[in-house]
């Protein structure tokens, strides 16, 4: 938990770190003086919280909702799916070098120039910006999680 530090005392060892900064002001002024200095030392799970809000804010106004989101994702999910279906398909049935070539062309036409903006610069991913491994230990955190649930039910 977050502690209230005042006059640079801890005053306070389980202090909310959610609530907002005038709240806080407000409450110092009131117990402590108008004259009070204070500050708000968060624990790093709660500093790590803070900071992915405020990504996740940011994100909210300037690109889009979590329903928007959540909808390119699942519209993503959907063409690769698709696509790697019919690539499978085609490729466990070519014959020949000429038919596993041809198996490419649709998902080549679905994503081929991906590859090709990510090196131009074109297009990044934030999975780049968080790095693979921070990612993937995400996923598999989440993965294991929901299949936990699952199970206990």
């Amino acid at each position: 938990m977050a502690k209230l530090i005042v006059n640079g005392q801890a005053v306070e060892q389980f202090f909310d770190a959610n609530m907002p900064q005038y709240a806080v002001a407000q409450l110092v002024a009131e117990n402590f003086g108008e004259d009070s200095a204070f500050s708000v030392e968060l624990t790093v799970e709660e500093a790590l919280q803070q900071s992915r809000e405020v990504v996740r804010s940011a994100l909210e106004q300037q690109v889009a909702d979590s329903e928007s989101l959540l909808g390119t994702t699942s519209d993503t999910v959907h063409l690769l799916l698709n696509e790697l279906s019919g690539f499978v398909n085609k490729l466990s049935s070519a014959q020949t070098l000429a038919e596993m070539r041809a198996s490419t062309e649709s998902l080549k036409t679905a994503i081929g120039d991906v590859e090709t903006k990510v090196t131009n610069g074109e297009l990044s991913f934030p999975y780049q910006t968080k790095g693979q491994s921070d990612v993937m230990a995400d996923i598999i955190s989440r993965a294991n999680g929901v299949d936990a649930v699952i199970k206990a039910q």
